[in-house]
């Protein structure tokens, strides 16, 4: 029988795996980015990727930017001192 772990992240720890979930993720989009755009220029083809990135960078870059507004106006109410 498999025992269920249930250990809860403070608030503290879920925002810094958001973070760093987000950066991950924007650089998995430019790695991508840049392996179809280099497959692109050595087939000679032409290929838009700005529509694609635009979208990624302002979705996480937008999440970022919402936990770093959170960080700094929240209240400090916690014990810890995180927000």
């Amino acid at each position: 029988m498999r025992r269920i772990r249930k250990s809860r992240l403070t608030k503290g720890q879920m925002a810094r795996q958001l973070v760093y979930f987000c950066i991950w993720v924007l650089f998995g989009v430019l790695l991508w980015a840049a392996a179809v755009k280099t497959a692109a220029l050595a087939t000679g083809r032409d290929v838009d990727l700005s529509d694609v990135l635009t979208f990624a960078g302002a979705a996480f870059g937008g999440e970022l930017l919402m936990l770093l507004a959170k960080r700094v106006f929240a209240k400090n109410s916690d014990d810890e001192g995180s927000t």
